[in-house]
């Protein structure tokens, strides 16, 4: 199986297209071309989050199982993990433009691919583990902006919104399909879980063969006239690029502390990965709600509601001594993220213009999210007891959140006194 599908990857390597890129990637056919095909995105979306989940996910599982991991231990990899990403999502619009948007999505996926079969060629290699996560990731953090932007450009407001989600709906549903398949792929040993990322990614090339060799630009003045409507916009974006990253620290610092609430306040007739999976349904209808409706755009309230929801879903859950509660602060933490996710994504492609360097900075939040959750986790059981780490972790969380509101704070204030202007 592993090798049928490095032969897959190397020969979809050897026959991709070539051709020579330019700086008509900004010209005016460019911006005169149709958006990139709808399905096709969303198939790589798909693909790719199934690779994702199963990369995320089973790289814990085998770190843990095939390598004797300790908490701690995994904890630095998720940090590391979490920084290279960032640093991937950065680099995003630099590949793209050497290579071409189709050519970075085209190298990133076939990379990891590669990389994700090496755990299982040699198991007993650790330090290829660890190349296989910092080199995984970073391509990860490659790919999304340059979905993310393929789908934003040449689309506005309505529509923009109507394709960011389907997006949204596409990965959070694809990210649930490897808590299915990877029991049944660890019959074959914990480091095939890893091969389930290489062989989505493969598939995932034959869907990126259809998008256009160049991308379709998002004019600034199209943009700026689709939304017109929006003048605050830019205020808003620089909220939630402050609220953004501050949610996935909660999240990522969340869940070590989570099942230890749950067998706290639950019975034992309730499974904790059902209770934990509470937050990621609220998730998606969350985001199901913002992708049919118009009412929120421009509107300050809908961060409002989105912190609110984050800081009372997390109180509910660590402070409750109900299962009620518990339930009720795991939906509304749910809610606030997705709230969060899907006002930062559209207002960082409707100012950024979808560019591939809007969609790299949204993603490097998210990064930087996901690194310093772990390293505040990681804090709170070196600097504590055991016993006490949990309630360290909630202080430092509650701490994270407050250093963060200024930023949160600062531009709505900064807008309210432009519009007295």
């Amino acid at each position: 199986m592993l090798s049928a599908l490095l032969l897959t990857a190397l020969v979809a390597l050897v026959r991709w297209p070539r051709h020579h890129v330019t700086s008509s990637l900004a010209s005016v056919d460019a911006d005169l071309a149709p958006p990139a095909p709808l399905g096709a995105l969303l198939a790589v979306a798909f693909l790719g989050s199934v690779s994702g989940g199963a990369f995320w996910a089973g790289l814990f599982f085998v770190t843990a199982g095939h390598y004797h991991f300790s908490e701690q231990r995994n904890l630095v990899l998720a940090a590391l993990m979490g920084a290279v990403s960032m640093f991937g999502a950065r680099a995003s619009a630099t590949i793209a433009r050497r290579f071409s948007p189709r050519g970075a999505l085209a190298g990133a996926l076939m990379t990891w691919a590669l990389v994700s079969l090496m755990p299982s060629a040699f198991p007993r290699a650790e330090w290829l583990l660890w190349a296989t996560a910092i080199v995984g990731c970073t391509c990860g953090g490659v790919i999304w902006p340059v979905v993310e932007s393929a789908l934003a450009a040449g689309r506005h407001g309505t529509e923009m919104r109507s394709a960011l989600g389907w997006f949204n709906v596409t990965w959070t549903s694809a990210t649930t399909v490897p808590l299915l398949i990877l029991p049944l792929v660890s019959r074959w040993g914990l480091t095939a879980s890893l091969a389930l990322a290489a062989a989505m990614n493969t598939l995932a090339l034959l869907a990126v063969r259809v998008l256009p060799r160049r991308s379709t630009t998002h004019h600034a003045d199209t943009a700026a006239s689709a939304a017109k409507l929006g003048v605050e916009y830019r205020w808003l974006l620089r909220s939630s690029a402050w609220l953004l990253p501050a949610s996935y620290v909660i999240s990522s610092a969340l869940s070590p502390v989570l099942p230890h609430r749950i067998a706290q306040v639950m019975t034992s007739g309730y499974a904790a990965s059902q209770v934990a999976a509470l937050w990621m349904g609220a998730r998606f209808f969350a985001l199901v709600i913002m992708w049919r409706a118009r009412f929120w755009h421009g509107r300050w309230e809908t961060l409002a509601v989105a912190g609110f929801a984050l800081l009372g879903g997390l109180a509910a859950v660590l402070l409750t001594h109900s299962a009620f509660g518990l339930i009720a602060g795991l939906l509304l933490y749910g809610a606030g993220m997705g709230i969060t996710y899907f006002a930062a994504l559209y207002y960082s492609m409707a100012v950024g213009h979808a560019a591939i360097d809007a969609g790299g900075n949204f993603e490097a939040l998210i990064g930087l999210g996901y690194c310093i959750g772990p390293l505040l986790a990681l804090t709170g059981h070196l600097v504590s007891s055991p016993t006490h780490a949990d309630s360290t972790i909630v202080i430092f969380m509650w701490s994270a959140a407050a250093l963060a509101s200024p930023g949160i704070l600062r531009p709505y204030f900064a807008a309210r006194a432009q519009r007295r202007d």
